[in-house]
């Protein structure tokens, strides 16, 4: 599909052309108000363009030693893949334009996501704050717009992808759903997944979920001659790059590890993980807690004589969860750097301070929508920037020490991983109702009844009965930061395809928590993930010697409101019980 136009965008100001302003630039030269320089963006663009990627190394300024950090591996979608259709087969519509409401309305949910950043997960149904972003954010959606029926209109969000809703139909922000992406089951019970609050048994080793979260109160970038520096050269004042960030003493840290409590507490584990990470957890997690095969498994029934193992069983899909991930990073690369080139949200945020601020008292008239700094994120913004700098600024105060990482923005790679593996775990596993005879069992609304997730079963002692999965919520408590039980009524409501999802959403949500995404290269890069995972699992079914089908719903929501059913089996991917549109979206 086709960009978004942005790369060929020039604004005059003053009587100079400004080329960029909607794309990824860092690590080039810029000018005192952070513009790009024409000639290292030409070169840039240029660059993108080469089918051998050898044009990269002469985007200046020269990699001298320190002088920037690299970018990240812009050569990666030019990579082809004997195991599945090549990278660039895929695709994604385009990405809302700069200039647009839809961005504006996009960087309104960033602004809040900084400005609530500390508050605990289970403070946000009765936190007035929490009240005054759902409000905010809803009146900027629906300045930004939603386009009709799930249609592809880039200057518009896309409800049931980009939205919670049906598509054609965005549901209204509440303190449950905000920051949430409205997926099937994701937004009942606490923000955190179940899959990241409980030990994981690594074959006779444990893996503790806990982490040592980044101190609160510490945001970054939050300064001009700060954020501009890390434009220019992608590192921090330390001379660390996104990889290494916030490392460089204890002050960065809070004392203790805990259970992933806030939104800082996501961008850490998403700046940190190994990618595959909470997938790998989750598998492991499902194959202890006796989740069965998918129906269409042949080793779903319990009086088979044969098992699954390298086929079909256990490390298949521990191999799988970590094999899809590498494809999924090769079709996205090639959307972030030889199609869209989206700028950062970090970026943006540059454009707005220097529109509306300037730099030493001279504004630039970028064209970004005025009704963006009337709203109550944005006034809250520029209100602490006074009280930090004794002036006020709307740059997006990030959580990691040099920003974002020195990759372009569209599409997120996380999400795309996110939605690859956990695509492959729904329909490896059996998540929804079914009779004796393997069939889907529904409910009084014609649609798929899931399981519920106390059908996971746990123990402490590796030994003895399995006892139901419990439920748990994360937080502070009484003062004391911790993971608690929940109620029965809340618990009984969580189903195993819910919290996958959810942690699908967690992954590519928390990483615009940390200011590094927009929510549209999360979402879309989801279905981007799931379409390329159902490939995989055409490939699976034609080449086992077993007949085998598999059976899962999609992220994305139709007309209805409803999950697609996508079935794959030998022969056929169907959706709803049709080819799918796309090789890119099911």
């Amino acid at each position: 599909m086709a960009d978004n136009g942005d790369k060929q965008l020039e604004v005059t100001i003053d009587g100079t052309k400004v080329v960029g302003i909607g794309n990824f630039h860092k690590t080039l030269k810029h000018n005192p108000f952070g513009e790009v320089d024409a000639a290292a963006f030409t070169a840039l663009t240029k660059a993108t363009e080469d089918t051998t990627g050898k044009a990269f190394q002469n985007v200046p300024p020269k990699p001298a030693p320190r002088l920037t950090a690299p970018l990240t591996n812009p050569t990666a979608g030019l990579a082809r893949d004997r195991l599945i259709d090549p990278p660039q087969d895929y695709g994604m519509p385009p990405a809302p334009p700069v200039l647009s409401d839809a961005t504006a309305a996009e960087m309104v949910e960033l602004y809040w996501m900084a400005l609530l950043r500390d508050l605990p997960f289970n403070a946000f149904a009765a936190d007035p704050d929490v009240a005054a972003a759902v409000a905010d954010l809803n009146t900027a959606v629906a300045t930004g717009g939603a386009s009709d029926k799930g249609a592809v209109d880039p200057l518009k969000l896309r409800p049931g992808i980009d939205l919670p809703g049906a598509a054609g139909a965005p549901a209204t922000f509440t303190p449950a759903n905000l920051f949430r992406l409205g997926l099937p089951g994701e937004e009942i019970g606490p923000m955190l997944s179940q899959f990241f609050v409980r030990p994981v048994a690594f074959g006779t080793q444990t893996i503790d979920a806990r982490q040592r979260p980044y101190r609160a109160g510490h945001d970054y970038l939050t300064d001009f001659d700060a954020w501009l520096h890390a434009q220019n050269t992608g590192w921090d004042a330390d001379g660390q790059g996104y990889p290494s960030a916030n490392e460089h003493d204890s002050s960065t840290f809070e004392d203790a590890p805990r259970y992933i409590s806030t939104m800082r507490d996501l961008a850490r584990f998403v700046n940190k993980d190994a990618l595959h990470q909470a997938y790998f957890n989750a598998a492991l997690l499902l194959l202890s807690g006796g989740a069965k095969w998918t129906p269409g498994n042949p080793f779903f029934a319990d009086d088979t004589r044969d098992a699954g193992f390298g086929v079909l069983g256990g490390p298949h899909i521990l191999a799988l969860v970590s094999e899809v991930a590498t494809r999924a990073l090769k079709a996205v690369w090639q959307q972030k750097w030889q199609v869209h080139l989206r700028l950062r949200p970090e970026a943006y945020g540059g454009l707005a301070h220097v529109q509306k601020v300037g730099v030493d008292g001279t504004t630039r008239a970028y064209g970004l929508p005025d009704w963006l700094f009337g709203t109550e994120a944005a006034r809250r913004v520029a209100h602490a920037a006074q009280v930090a700098h004794g002036r006020p600024g709307y740059l997006l105060p990030m959580a990691f020490t040099p920003g974002s990482p020195t990759h372009p923005a569209y599409g997120a790679g996380h999400a795309t991983v996110a939605g690859a593996c956990v695509t492959v775990l729904k329909a490896f596993f059996n998540l929804l109702v079914v009779d004796g005879d393997g069939e889907l069992v529904l409910g009084a609304d014609g649609q798929p009844i899931p399981l519920p997730f106390s059908s996971l079963g746990e123990r402490d002692e590796p030994y003895g009965a399995k006892a139901s999965m419990k439920a748990y919520g994360t937080g502070l408590r009484d003062g004391t930061w911790q993971r608690f039980d929940l109620g029965r009524h809340m618990a009984n409501q969580l189903t195993i395809e819910g919290e996958l999802n959810k942690l699908a959403q967690n992954v590519a949500m928390g990483r615009s928590m940390g200011g590094v995404h927009w929510r549209t290269d999360n979402a879309r890069s989801l279905v981007l993930g799931e379409a390329l995972a159902a490939r995989i699992l055409s490939d699976i079914a034609k080449d086992v010697s077993e007949s085998v089908t598999f059976t899962f719903r999609s992220f994305a929501r139709n007309t209805s409101g409803h999950p697609k059913l996508v079935r794959i089996d030998k022969n056929s991917i169907s959706v709803d019980g049709a080819a799918p549109v796309s090789n890119s979206e099911l």
